[in-house]
Order: structure tokens, then sequence, then C-alpha cells
């Protein structure tokens, strides 16, 4: 016996019921479409997740069954992801745009970029990082803080740090933070401000142009303000999953107004080298220096030197404590009465995002 159709439409609660259904249906497969790449280890094991993106030799890899995992990028053999499009960028610096497919042999991964292809080594990688509209997810960086107080003499050290990366392209900005507040019963309160924000915009394979922006105050130099505009060119010497070494020239336009001192222009050249090295484990561990030399040719013989080196080790999950040294030289401050040099070593808990 045939069935047939009643005819009688549905009433409002399953209606209801079937349009929400259908609702969080929707607004969940995004979610659980994207959870279709593949990560292939070197012991031939399949792990099926969502790649986010490959930094300091490790991968971010959100699972189901796992949460999010990082697995170190030498133990990867190869990875396919599907209907993303990532940036990968090599060793060498050279750089594709596509989506990855696993290579005709181990330890390769095939990018497949407008209908073409490019095999690459798998080891010969140092980044990946997912094309993405929204502009929050192209956002990384650390924010540190540090307090000390010594009640005997109401002594109080307080700094904060900060280091922000926006990239999309062959582009990155870059702002940094530093400020420090030392109080201290009888003494002269010591302030420090320093921020810059430096433009990055990549040529050829690890060459690049870069345009800059500082502005800056310190009382123990008795430097009121400092603001400097500037560009170069730039190399990456070494750039590999553990070390990146880069190397930049160019000049730069300042003006300066120490304490009790008219304010005055300078012309001068700058020459800095950025280094920094992390290795992986259950926690991470990163060191970094970084020095800049300041010739200052509108006043002959006089030479600034800036150095800052700091030691982070993680303790938790993206919190790490941090020990942190700077240097600051003048050879010839137009205040006779100035310091020349300033050294100062900080200790603080930090966060990364």
């Amino acid at each position: 016996m045939m069935s047939r159709s009643t005819g009688r439409p549905l009433k409002p609660f399953p209606r209801l019921m079937l349009a929400a259904l259908a609702a969080v249906l929707l607004v969940h497969a995004p979610a659980i479409a994207q959870k279709t790449d593949v990560v292939t280890l070197n012991n031939g094991d399949d792990i099926t997740g969502e790649v986010k993106e490959l930094k300091r030799g490790k991968l971010k890899y959100k699972t189901d069954a796992m949460s999010t995992v990082y697995i170190e990028w030498p133990k990867i053999s190869t990875l396919v992801t599907e209907g993303k499009i990532f940036e990968v960028e090599l060793e060498d610096g050279t750089k594709y745009f596509g989506s990855l497919r696993a290579g005709q042999e181990d330890d390769q991964i095939r990018v497949l970029v407008d209908g073409d292809t490019a095999t690459v080594e798998t080891d010969d990688i140092v980044r990946l990082a997912r094309i993405k509209k929204s502009v929050w997810d192209q956002i990384d960086g650390s924010l540190d803080l540090g307090f000390d107080y010594t009640q005997e003499n109401d002594k109080l050290d307080f700094s904060l740090s900060s280091d922000v990366k926006y990239k999309w392209g062959l582009n990155d900005i870059k702002w940094n933070l530093n400020m420090t507040v030392n109080r201290q019963d009888g003494a002269s309160d010591i302030n420090k401000l320093a921020t810059s924000v430096m433009y990055i915009r990549q040529f050829g394979s690890k060459w690049f142009w870069t345009g800059l922006t500082s502005f800056e105050s310190n009382t123990q130099l008795s430097l009121d303000i400092r603001g400097t505009f500037g560009g170069g060119v730039g190399r990456y010497m070494i750039q590999t999953n553990k070390v990146v070494l880069g190397l930049v020239g160019g000049a730069s336009y300042a003006r300066e107004r120490f304490t009790d001192q008219d304010g005055d222009n300078l012309g001068q050249a700058f020459a800095m080298t950025d280094f920094q090295f992390f290795s992986w484990g259950d926690l991470d561990t990163d060191l970094s220096s970084r020095l800049v030399i300041i010739p200052v040719f509108t006043e002959s013989g006089r030479v600034r030197l800036q150095f800052q080196t700091s030691f982070k080790r993680e303790f938790v999950n993206n919190f790490y404590f941090n020990v942190g040294f700077t240097e600051t030289y003048d050879s010839e401050p137009p205040d006779p009465d100035a310091a020349k040099n300033d050294l100062m070593f900080t200790t603080s808990i930090g966060w990364s995002f």
C-alpha cells in the first residue's frame, strides 16, 4: 500500500525547530569543514585538523581530539590544506602564495599557485601564514610587565614593554614600546620612554626596504624629547627555523631637545643588526639582540649607540619570564652636564599573542 501526503502544513513549533537546526548547521558547517587539513609526520602517522601557522619552527595545528597543538617542524614530512591560501616563505627568502599538497616524494610539499605547481623541500620552509581577510588574524606580538617595590626607602621600579606586528603579503608593520619609571625617596624621579614604528617591504629574495619613525625621552640622559624619521635598505643574512639575522643601513633626520637647551636638527646615518634565536621543547626559549650605530654627520665626532638584548623563557603556554639588558650611549651630548650613557637591567613577566 502506497503512502501519500496528507497535504497538511507543518505546525509552527516544528517549523521553528527545523529553522533553528538549519541555522546551527549553517553556522558550524565552515568550522567543521575547516578541519580537513592533513599533517603527515616522519613516522608515517597522519593527523587531521586545521593548519593555523608555522612560526619559529613550530606548526600551530588545531584538532578536534587534542584541541590546539604545536608540532616541531622537523618532525613533519608533508601536509595538505584544502580550500585555504597560505603565504609560504623559504629559507632563502623566496615566497609563494597558494594551497598546499603532498609532494611526489617524502619530505616535499607542493604549492599550487594559479594552476602552476612549485615543489619545495619541507625543511626549506621557515614560515606559513594563512591569508585571511580579518586584520586581527594577521596580528601577533607580546606584552611585558615588571614591578618592584622596597618599603624601606619607598623605592618603586615599574616597566612596560610591548611588540606588535601586522603582516600582509610582502609588507610588515612593527610597533615597539618601552617605558620605565623609577622613584625613590630623596632622589629625582627617572622616567624613560621609547616608541617606534617600522614599515618593511620585501623585494628580491632576502632584501627589503624599510621606513621608520621613533620618539624617545630619558631624564637620566637629560633628553626631553627626540623624534626621528628615516629609511633604508636591509637584508636577512640568516633565516632558518631557529635563527634570524638581519642587517639594515640608511639615513634619517632627527629633532631633539635636552633639558635647558634649545632644540636642534640632526642629519644622521644608521646601521642596525637584529639577531633572534629560538629553541623549542615543552617550553620555548627565545634570545634576541639588537645593536644600532648612529653617526651624526651634522655634528662631527658625535656617535650614538643603542644596544638591547632579552632572554625569554616560557613557563606556561604563551606566558614567559623575561630578563632584559639595555645600554644607551652618546659620545657628545649637547648638554655638557648630561650623562653619556644609561645602563638598564629589567626582569618582567610577559604574554605573547
